[in-house]
């Protein structure tokens, strides 16, 4: 991210890449100024490398865990953001994930997850996800864009139930019809040209042991 409104942000506190035998961690170093009043949802990006997968993904559970507690001592919201792009053969990891981080973070946190536009049309993904809130991303959707973009603007029914009207992610780069986002009760707005500004608070990656 960053995703902000007026009145809410949801900002990345730091970025675990999984890569080989590797977890390499990246704390934010600073926060952007923004009006006290904003409430912030700290966000933690776990990137799965995929030109070198991780061996052994399990191994960075604890960390992972760790990471968001730590988030939740900073949100302002009441909510953290696990933003991860789980690849198909991580996917019963993911959700156990997700499981774990709910039944760990304090009762007041909400968890908030990103979903890959493509989890929208795969129930066993999304069925049962133990999140408070689900995101799909509608933007960067790389060979599935076309073909998602016309069921977003044409038939929106044939999506997951939490695709459908709860909450998602959009760029402004990337325009629908305004009618496509007025569907959701909550919408993050997804400015790359903000994520690049905001990528010079990140001190460069380090290696931590899972």
């Amino acid at each position: 991210m960053p995703a902000w409104s007026a009145q809410e942000a949801a900002i990345l506190q730091r970025h675990i890449l999984l890569s080989g035998d590797d977890a390499l961690t990246r704390p934010r170093m600073r926060w952007p100024a923004l009006p006290p009043s904003v409430l912030v949802t700290p966000v933690l990006h776990v990137e799965v490398s995929t030109v070198n997968p991780p061996l052994h993904i399990e191994r960075s559970r604890t960390m992972i865990i760790h990471a968001m507690l730590d988030a939740a001592a900073a949100s302002t919201s009441g909510w953290v953001q696990l933003d991860m792009e789980a690849r198909p053969s991580q996917r019963v990891f993911y959700r156990s994930l997700v499981q774990q981080l709910r039944r760990e973070l304090p009762p007041r946190v909400k968890l908030s997850v990103t979903a890959l536009a493509w989890w929208c049309r795969a129930p066993a993904w999304l069925d049962q996800l133990a999140a408070d809130e689900v995101v799909p991303m509608f933007f960067r959707m790389g060979k599935d864009s076309t073909a998602m973009r016309a069921i977003l603007e044409q038939s929106p029914a044939s999506l997951h139930a939490s695709c459908r009207a709860g909450s998602a992610g959009f760029s402004p780069q990337e325009p629908f019809a305004p009618t496509v986002a007025q569907r959701y009760a909550k919408t993050y707005w997804f400015d790359r040209r903000a994520w690049k500004r905001d990528g010079a608070d990140l001190p460069p990656l380090s290696r931590s042991t899972p």
